[in-house]
């Protein structure tokens, strides 16, 4: 008997998986259909296998029509492979009706391509069908562009072209759309063609929603700073790529304690205005960023989300930038210095403003490094406060040996580490550190009578550790020599005294004047210490010396 229609339609339908099956008898009963044809009910489809199916389409609308028909769904649910099955299935159909006719009147219907896109360099959108096998050469064609509650007609372009034998023709259409008519997710784009000698209407439709749009947006994994830190500016930015119409919008939000709330322009959030550039394929891509000033009581754990809306998504995209970890480095404010009692130096390292609490200190002495070999970490005391802000202070207290600084070569560290650091810190400690140096007061000069003996003082003191050294030096006529013990002229240095665990002394210089050697000569105190970088210097300015009886 040979292939009949019934056949191809039933072997095109058995091609279909059980959902692409149940979608296509969905849209059988949802297509539009020509005039003088009814839709097939619902209820008549439901639960119905292949042979059933084919059946009525056959019942409802006889082998030609039937054929434009199911070749219509299956494009509508995107089984083109099986449409092109059974049309190669109905060329074996000898007494395939439509064919007959078609040759009996000489006259062909065109066959339409699936519709193409493309985007110019202008930025518009465009669509192109292909129309082929038909004669004689002529096609109604008509574009049109649904908005809303508006419809545009298009201006298009076509090209026929004859075939080498003669006997059919081929047209292309192609149609440019601008990309404010392609902004709303409700935008469709018709194309719809007659062939008046054969009566054949055909159409097909896009919409920019359709599951096979080629130029949805790619929205990247939101991106967060390696850290955040507590009250320093950061910024989170999610790249968007690969879009068409340039119709992207972006909201921020905050989940914080299960609330889910929209980030707005604030004192803490700013949310620049997003750019988009186009890309060599001519989509279009930007990057949404988010800046904020991050503070651990509102912000630590929150979770922020980038929502990207585009006309052709169904639903927006969302990515998370999970919870974030909040830091605070610690501050220093100051490395206090106490002398104490039986010759110790109490430190104390104050660091402020540091969140987690978690932190290391060490002190140690002799090398900067604390490796191994070198002395452990000297003993210390550590007191932690928690801030109103949630932040954390620690105040680390260590006793050191006072007499050591005598060295100006000795020195101590602190290090102290922390989650928030890049690395460890350490600071130095040396005598030149100490707040104590010595306070020298102006030379005490007594009376100068020619020849009859008298003394000079300088009062020095506040200094620690013990280790000071005063020099007298003499300036007579522009050259200064150091004073050397003689008949005329002894030093001394008082024993040194404790007050306020400080040092103190005087220095003394025994002098008998000469008037005529003497006079507008100048003596020089000069006080060195551990402490200081550079000597302290007291001059008597030029001398005035009286002779007796004046």
């Amino acid at each position: 008997m040979g292939l009949t229609v019934r056949d191809a339609l039933v072997y095109a339908l058995e091609n279909l998986e059980k959902v692409g099956f149940k979608k296509f008898r969905k849209q059988l009963h949802e297509i539009e259909v020509k005039e003088n044809y009814r839709r097939i009910p619902r209820g008549k489809l439901e639960d119905k296998d292949w042979g059933d199916v084919a059946d009525l389409i056959r019942e409802y609308y006889k082998d030609v029509y039937g054929v434009e028909v199911t070749l219509q769904v299956l494009d509508k649910i995107n089984e083109r492979q099986v449409a092109e099955e059974l049309q190669e299935d109905l060329q074996k159909v000898d007494r395939f009706v439509r064919l007959n006719e078609l040759e009996e009147s000489g006259c062909l219907a065109p066959k339409g391509r699936p519709m193409t896109l493309g985007l110019s360099d202008s930025g518009e959108m465009m669509c192109s069908v292909t129309l082929e096998t038909f004669y004689p050469g002529y096609l109604h064609i008509e574009w049109k562009c649904r908005r809303e509650t508006s419809t545009e007609v298009l201006s298009s372009q076509e090209v026929y072209r004859e075939s080498p034998d003669g006997r059919s023709f081929s047209a292309s259409s192609e149609v440019r759309i601008s990309q404010d008519l392609l902004r709303c997710p409700e935008s469709t784009v018709h194309l719809s063609w007659e062939h008046e000698y054969t009566s054949t209407k055909g159409q097909q439709t896009f919409s920019i929603s359709d599951q096979d749009f080629l130029w949805r947006p790619v929205v990247d994994d939101i991106q967060t700073p390696q850290r955040l830190y507590h009250e320093i500016p950061a910024v989170l930015q999610c790249h968007i790529s690969g879009y068409y119409p340039d119709a992207v919008a972006v909201k921020w939000f905050r989940k914080n304690n299960r609330n889910l709330e929209l980030c707005e322009e604030s004192d803490e959030v700013s949310l620049p205005k997003i750019r988009s550039s186009k890309n060599p394929d001519n989509t279009y891509s930007c990057t949404a960023r988010l800046m904020m000033t991050p503070r651990l009581r509102n912000h630590q754990g929150a979770e922020y989300i980038c929502r990207v809306e585009h006309p052709s998504l169904e639903e927006a995209i969302k990515k998370s930038s999970g919870g974030i970890n909040l830091l605070a480095k610690p501050q220093l404010e100051s490395i206090g210095k106490t002398l104490l009692e039986h010759m110790s130096i109490r430190f104390s390292l104050h660091l402020k403003t540091f969140y987690p609490k978690d932190i290391k200190v060490k002190w140690h002495h002799g090398e900067e490094d604390l490796r191994e070999g070198v002395k452990r970490g000297t003993r210390h005391t550590e007191t932690l406060t928690e801030r109103e802000d949630s932040l954390f202070d620690v105040i680390s207290e260590c006793c050191l040996f006072a007499p050591s600084f005598g060295d100006p070569q000795y020195k101590a560290y602190v290090t102290w580490e922390h989650e928030s650091m890049d690395g460890p810190e350490t600071r130095m400690l040396c005598v030149r550190d100490l707040p104590w140096t010595p306070f020298v007061e102006d030379i005490f000069v007594l009376w100068l009578i020619d020849n009859e003996r008298t003394r000079m003082m300088c009062r020095i003191y506040n200094f620690f550790p013990n280790k000071l050294t005063v020099s007298w030096y003499k300036k007579q006529d522009g050259a200064v020599s150091a004073v050397q013990d003689s008949e005329d002229i002894t030093t001394e240095v008082s024993p040194p005294e404790m007050k306020n665990k400080t040092f103190g002394c005087t220095a003394t210089l025994w002098f008998t004047p000469d008037a005529e050697k003497d006079e507008g000569s100048e003596f020089i105190c000069r006080v060195e210490h551990p402490s200081l970088e550079h000597p302290i210097e007291k001059s008597t300015g030029p001398l005035h010396i009286s002779r007796p009886g004046d």
